[in-house]
């Protein structure tokens, strides 16, 4: 990945601005989340792929799941609806980054995957700042002795002699014009003092976010290795429930879920008439308890 720094830090900037234009003064970020979640899959790929770092197969299939939950973040409005439609997009976005190149999260046990999520944590901290100076010294190392004059200089005088000519024309055109020199109003409100800490946050988080998605993107940009994973070979929980048992609580919960779904063919078939409790709706029978499925699904694979 040296060979694509800049691309590296293009994009992870690229991103965090984006971010900000998303999600700044936006009060329902569903739409946005939705968004940005695909530029960042759809940029991290493209990138890792110039660099020669292949997804594995089974990294494709969680691109399914992630475009599912991040579309009911705007589709369903319910407050814990909305939550698990982030935290399971976010989630899944990490297991992607975390299995990139080997495609090993069927395998995981919840102890792989805090490890996994552990080592992700730090590579967000310290992965861009080894990968940096990785990519500098390389660069010392490779390039001449004698290095050609900075641009620097050259790029302040121009700017000099630019910024009276600029002044002088934009008075010119401003008198010419109400429309445009109402955009040269409003241009210059938008840098106006009072402004000036609300933008240096928004540089300073943009920053920060650039920073983490760029180690997001060295992590799983890594050398692939064959990991030893935790629990495979000698579980790190014993197991304690003989068969009986264990056929005893799955049955019980497969039975519950059973008749959960047996009640409601009654409902889904049987039409209005059978929603028997007072100011209850069939729209609001159709539209609840999603949220409520959906934490049980994830705890049923939990128990699994």
């Amino acid at each position: 990945m040296q060979k694509y720094s800049t691309l590296l830090w293009f994009l992870a900037f690229a991103l965090g601005l984006s971010f900000d234009l998303l999600f700044w003064d936006v009060t329902s970020p569903g739409v946005s989340f939705l968004i940005f979640s695909a530029l960042t899959l759809t940029g991290g790929i493209l990138l890792l792929w110039k660099g020669q770092i292949r997804p594995a197969r089974n990294t494709w299939l969680l691109l399914a799941p992630i475009a599912f939950f991040a579309f009911f973040t705007f589709v369903r409005l319910e407050p814990l609806t909305a939550f698990l439609g982030y935290s399971l997009t976010l989630a899944l976005m990490g297991i992607l980054a975390l299995t990139y190149q080997l495609g090993r999260w069927p395998l995981y046990s919840l102890a792989d995957y805090f490890a996994g999520f552990f080592r992700m944590l730090f590579s967000l901290i310290a992965e861009p700042l080894i990968f940096q100076t990785q990519v500098n010294k390389t660069k010392a190392e490779t390039d001449p002795v004698e290095k050609p004059p900075s641009a620097f200089w050259p790029v302040v005088r121009g700017l000099l002699f630019a910024i009276p000519v600029l002044a002088f024309f934009t008075v010119l055109l401003a008198s010419a014009d109400m429309v445009f020199s109402q955009r040269i109003d409003d241009l210059i409100k938008l840098f106006s003092l009072e402004k000036l800490p609300e933008y240096i946050f928004r540089l300073v988080y943009i920053s920060i976010l650039a920073y983490a998605l760029a180690g997001l993107l060295l992590h799983a940009a890594k050398p692939a290795m064959d990991e030893k994973l935790i629990g495979l070979e000698k579980p790190l929980i014993p197991a304690f429930l003989g068969f009986t048992e264990s056929a005893i609580v799955l049955g019980s919960i497969n039975l519950l879920f059973a008749s959960f779904v047996f009640i409601q063919f009654q409902y889904f078939f049987g039409g209005l008439q059978n929603i028997k409790l007072d100011g209850y709706t069939y729209a609001d029978y159709a539209r609840n308890g999603f949220g409520e499925l959906v934490t049980a699904a994830f705890f049923s694979l939990l128990l699994f």
